[in-house]
Formats: structure tokens, C-alpha cells, sequence
């Protein structure tokens, strides 16, 4: 019956998103990557991890409850969005704009090849042959930089059309793709996608013209299906290469074995053992804002340390996080209810952003979203908090740093103020 129930809310806010005269802004990523994540409570299982005993992953039941709090999610999500589309519709975009600061694009984009340079020497070449789960204790802040640098480069390369910056952009991300780790080639495939699909003025999603629907499962295929195809690419095993992609089992075989069927196994064992951590850990996060905080002493929790060794004591490799189960277990429904709230406020703020008429702001915002809308699914509040902080910091140095070079490049008394668009 909650499954039915569910099932039906999914429709109800698919036939709005897809219908209604509206913005693509936060609260499509948002709905969109609920609807992925949740995937298990339409097929009604989850997925055992693997573990040294047990190497193929196996169907779970999953929980009535576990349902239900997916269902109030996407709830939450789609009211969100109506009230949103009733106040914001009509309103002008955000009038102020930045200073010239085209320079921020390759600034971003040397901040990411700067992380390249900083991993090789601090992890040495085995970053880049070894195994995921090996690269993982090797790489630090080095990748940070790599990932955030080309992630805001090469969506700043979109907003303003610049293709160089844009393949540097990409191959960043594609060599990143390649030591392992998808989650920043996804969320720029998803800002891009976002500044793509933006419009002026609202519209009706669903009668897109079929090349952007192409492009769009085109898009997320790929993300699903590398995970199983970067084996035989490491190997140059192209004959299994081909016989891999020209299989479109092997394709339904992907989706229906991908991250959100391991994602919510954790929310699901959490409400069925009941599971609590106490909310003591998510203070943790706050702390998280201020630079640096684990080297000053901070003490840093993660939702993963917690969970893990008491509800997955065999598995021995990382299991993702879950937002929605981290709220739970810290502080059952009014928690995550709360949190609820919080999230669709981000929504909004970041979607007023996105509107804004100067290219970097967009960047940042359709950035902010990606991690924020879809990533924040599969993340815990620590990690969150953190990624936002370093897009935050990693957009304000860069844009700072673009308009004193411009600045300094003009003639003397050529420079203006950041200032209202006229008529704005």
C-alpha cells in the first residue's frame, strides 16, 4: 500500500514538473534526483552490499517506513516547487551584476590543474593505476582542488561560450573520471544541463524537442554505466568493451544494480533495526564551516563511522552516506522534517541565483544546486557542508582574483564599481 502510495506521488510531481509552465531551477534537479535515489521503493528492494563472504549483491525487501520517508521527501519537494513557481513567476531576475570576470574561468581551470600537480606529488603515480578503493587513502586535498577547480571552470566555460576552456574543463574531469571517482563529472554534467536547459521565461519541460531528452539520458547512462565499463578500459579490453555496450541488458542490468539500490540499503537498515546515532554528531558540521577544522583540533564525526561498523561490520569498503538516514536516525521524523525544510529554502535561494544575468553568479549557483539537489541524496550533513563551503570559497577567490586582474590590465580610471543593470 505505501509503495502504491508512493508510486502515485511520483506521478502526481512528475506530470508538474514536466507540465506546468515553469523554470528549470533547483526544485527540477531536486525532484529529478529523488526520483533516481528512490529508485528501490518503486521496484520495492534494496541491494545487500558486498563483502568478502558475500561478493554478489543480493535483494533486501525494503521497509514500509524507509518508503514513506522517501514519500514525504519528494513530497516536500514538489509543494516546495508549486509554492515557489507562485512567488517567484512573475518577479524580475536578481539586478545586480559582477564586474568583467571573464578571467575567472581559467583561473578556476589552473586552480584544478594545480591539483593534479599537488595529488601526483602527494600521492605519487599509483594514483592513477591503482585500485578505488586504494586511490581513496591517497588522494587529499590536492584532489580537492582538481575536482572544484575544473568543476567551476568548466561550467564558467559554459556560461560564456569559451569551448578551449571547456574541453580543459572536461579533460580534468575525464582524467578524474579515470583514477576512479564520478561524483564531480556527474554534478558538472548536471550544472551544465541545468544552464543549458534555462530559460527567460517558464515553460512546459515535457515538450522539449527529443535531442535534449537524447542528450540528457545520454548523459546519465554514461554516468550509470561507467562505473560497470572502467575495468575493461583500464585493461584496454576493448572486445569486452564493445560487447559490454552493444548489450542493452547490460545497460538495464546497470541501472538496476547502480548506487541508489546500496544508497538506500543503508536507509532502509536503519529503520528496520531502528537504528540511532544521536544528533550529537551533526554539530560536528558546523564547525565544518570554519577553514581547516580538522588540523585546528576540531573534532569531525562522520555519519559513516557511526552506522557502519554496527549495522555492516562485514563490509570492507566504504559505504556511501544518506542524508534522509542520518536525519532519521538523529532525530526521527521531526528531524527530518526539519531538515526537509531546510533543504527546499536552499532550493529556493539558489534558484533566485540562478537567475541572475552575470555569468559567474550562474556558475556558482547552477553549481551549488548540482551538489546541493542531487548530490546531497547520497551525502551525509559533514559532507555536505563541506562541499558547499569550498565551491563558496574556491567561486569568491577566483571571481576576486579576475576582476583585480582586469583592474590592473585597464588603463587608469577606466575601472566601475559592480552596479545595477539598468532598468533592473
Amino acid at each position: 500500500m505505501v509503495r502504491v502510495l508512493y508510486i502515485l506521488v511520483a506521478l502526481a510531481g512528475a506530470g508538474y514538473f514536466l507540465a506546468a509552465r515553469r523554470r528549470v531551477d533547483g526544485f527540477t534537479v531536486a525532484f529529478f534526483a529523488a526520483l533516481l535515489y528512490f529508485l528501490p521503493a518503486l521496484v520495492g528492494y534494496t541491494l545487500s552490499p558486498t563483502t568478502p563472504d558475500s561478493p554478489v549483491k543480493l535483494p533486501v525487501a525494503i521497509e514500509p517506513e524507509a518508503i514513506t520517508i522517501m514519500a514525504v521527501v519528494v513530497i516536500l519537494i514538489v509543494a516546495a516547487g508549486i509554492l515557489w513557481d507562485a512567488w517567484d513567476r512573475n518577479r524580475p531576475p536578481p539586478a545586480w551584476i559582477l564586474e568583467d570576470s571573464a578571467l575567472a574561468t581559467w583561473i578556476a581551470l589552473s586552480l584544478g590543474a594545480l591539483g593534479v600537480v599537488v595529488t601526483v606529488i602527494e600521492s605519487g603515480p599509483a594514483v592513477f593505476t591503482g585500485d578505488k578503493r586504494e586511490v581513496i587513502e591517497l588522494v587529499g586535498r590536492g584532489h580537492l582542488l582538481w575536482q572544484m577547480g575544473a568543476t567551476l571552470g568548466a561550467v564558467l566555460a559554459f556560461t560564456r561560450r569559451d569551448r578551449p576552456g571547456a574541453a580543459a574543463g572536461w579533460a580534468l574531469l575525464a582524467l578524474d573520471m579515470w583514477i576512479g571517482f564520478r561524483y564531480a563529472f556527474a554534478t558538472t554534467l548536471i550544472a551544465v544541463g541545468l544552464l543549458w536547459l534555462s530559460r527567460p521565461s517558464p515553460f512546459r519541460l515535457g515538450v522539449l524537442r527529443p535531442r535534449y531528452w537524447i542528450a540528457i539520458l545520454a548523459g546519465g547512462l554514461f554516468v550509470i554505466s561507467y562505473q560497470n565499463l572502467k575495468e575493461p578500459l583500464r585493461a584496454g579490453d576493448w572486445e569486452e568493451i564493445t560487447e559490454r555496450v552493444t548489450n542493452p541488458f547490460w545497460y538495464l542490468n546497470g541501472v538496476l544494480t547502480s548506487e541508489p539500490f546500496t544508497t538506500q540499503t543503508v536507509l532502509n537498515e536503519i529503520v528496520r533495526t531502528d537504528f540511532r546515532t544521536g544528533s550529537d554528531h551533526l554539530l560536528g558540521a558546523t564547525n565544518h564551516l570554519l577553514l581547516f577544522t580538522p588540523d585546528l583540533g576540531g573534532e569531525v564525526v562522520r555519519f559513516n563511522g557511526l552506522y557502519q561498523p554496527a549495522l555492516f561490520p562485514l563490509v570492507d569498503h566504504g559505504l556511501a552516506n544518506n542524508i534522509w538516514a542520518q536525519m532519521w536516525s538523529a532525530g526521527d521524523w521531526p528531524l527530518l522534517v526539519a531538515f526537509g525544510l531546510v533543504f527546499v529554502l536552499g532550493l529556493a535561494a539558489w534558484s533566485r541565483l540562478l537567475r541572475s544575468p552575470d555569468p559567474a553568479i550562474q556558475a556558482y549557483a547552477a553549481v551549488a544546486l548540482a551538489y546541493w539537489g542531487f548530490y546531497a541524496h547520497r551525502n551525509e550533513l559533514l559532507g555536505i557542508v563541506g562541499a558547499q563551503k569550498q565551491l563558496f570559497l574556491v567561486t569568491a577567490a577566483c571571481v576576486a582574483l579576475a576582476i583585480l586582474l582586469g583592474r590592473a590590465a585597464r588603463p587608469s580610471g577606466r575601472g566601475r564599481a559592480s552596479q545595477p543593470v539598468p532598468g533592473g
